[in-house]
């Protein structure tokens, strides 16, 4: 029946020249295309207040909401508005950085219909991982979980509480572990306990949600490292947030080594990420230049001229509350190495730390963060 579609149709504008031929041709075409595919839906967006999907146009933002809306209702395949493949790994790179939890979904694929070069209808595929029995069984452990974890945090935490318990909550729960299983999503962490920067990054961005703060996952490198960590916004601010550098253990091969908390990485501005790590997420990124909300600043361990009496009590506090760390940070290099000098070099912590008889340390140069390890 379809050939003779064609055929008549063909025999009908022979007569009248090549362009309605042309154009008539195309609309069938088209016609066929979608009668194959289907149509492409119109879908109704859940994600505006979402970080990455505010970064996307219009027409990106509507792949985004079907991809979405397949992945959640688990969609076998759906037709996309587009015929552009760059707008479909932008619009999908978008959603996982804005979903963490997404654990049953592992990448897609795509088919494409057309004629010669021309691309006519664009089918989105994602790759599951489980079925939709198994993904509700999994998705009520973790809900467990979460809530079991999300309970000690006190209900009159302010932004900046919320994102240090999540970064202090994951590091003490989760080990960070290149051979743990299910380790590029949520599952690893929730019920696993030892993940990758991948895993920690989901994670991350999952809990804070669920402590209704905005966060998005970042993709890029870290000292020439695949890498992962994340976007927050934080009473209006944004800043970068790198779980998996706040576990002391991330590339630590010391067989005594005791992992504790690096804060070196909570909540930061553009200039101090972008020493170690670099984004190549595929849409622009809000800049992060505030500091009232990073951890230094908020905690008093923050200082931008010398006083050696103010430094040696703020680092003995820590060792008069039985803390495992402290650390401060130092406006720039000249201080940090002064700092060095005088508390760990040349001994005088110990003037502040009544019996503390050595003194380890972590050397945090590029952050300019100096951190004690006590016994």
């Amino acid at each position: 029946m379809l050939c003779g579609v064609f055929l008549a149709l063909f025999l009908c504008v022979f007569l009248s020249g090549c362009a309605p031929v042309d154009a008539a041709f195309d609309g069938v075409e088209r016609g066929v295309i979608s009668a194959m595919i289907g149509t492409p839906e119109e879908v109704k967006s859940v994600s505006e207040d979402r970080l990455a999907y505010q970064q996307l146009d219009k027409p990106v933002q509507n792949l985004y909401d079907q991809m979405l809306d397949c992945i959640l209702k688990q969609k076998p395949d759906i037709p996309l508005s587009t015929t552009d493949a760059d707008e479909c790994d932008m619009a999908y790179s978008a959603v996982m950085a804005d979903y963490g939890g997404l654990f049953w979904v592992s990448g897609y694929s795509y088919h494409t219909y057309g004629k010669g070069d021309e691309t006519l209808g664009f089918v989105f595929e994602p790759t599951y991982t489980m079925d939709r029995d198994e993904r509700d069984d999994t998705q009520r452990r973790i809900d467990g979980v979460v809530e079991d974890w999300l309970s000690s945090l006190p209900s009159d935490a302010d932004d900046y509480e919320k994102s240090k318990f999540v970064f202090e909550t994951l590091i003490d729960r989760v080990d960070y572990d290149k051979k743990s299983e299910n380790n590029q999503n949520i599952i690893s962490v929730f019920l696993g306990g030892a993940t990758v920067c991948q895993g920690y990054a989901d994670a991350t961005n999952y809990l804070l949600w669920q402590l209704s703060i905005p966060s998005m996952v970042i993709t890029g490198e870290a000292r020439g490292i695949s890498h992962a960590w994340n976007l927050v916004r934080l009473d209006g601010d944004y800043y970068y947030l790198d779980t998996t550098w706040g576990n002391s253990m991330y590339l630590n091969t010391e067989e005594k080594a005791v992992k504790h908390v690096n804060y070196a990485y909570l909540n930061i501005i553009d200039d101090e990420l972008l020493q170690t790590h670099t984004i190549d997420t595929p849409f622009e990124l809000p800049r992060c230049n505030a500091t009232k909300d990073n951890y230094f600043m908020r905690e008093g361990m923050y200082f931008d001229n010398w006083s050696d009496e103010s430094i040696g009590i703020a680092l003995s506090n820590g060792f008069y509350n039985n803390a495992k760390t402290v650390s401060v940070k130092f406006s720039n290099s000249d201080l940090y190495n002064k700092a060095k000098r005088y508390f760990i070099e040349e001994g005088h912590l110990t003037d502040y730390c009544e019996g503390l008889e050595s003194i380890t340390y972590m050397d945090s140069f590029d952050t300019c963060v100096l951190t004690v390890e006590y016994p």
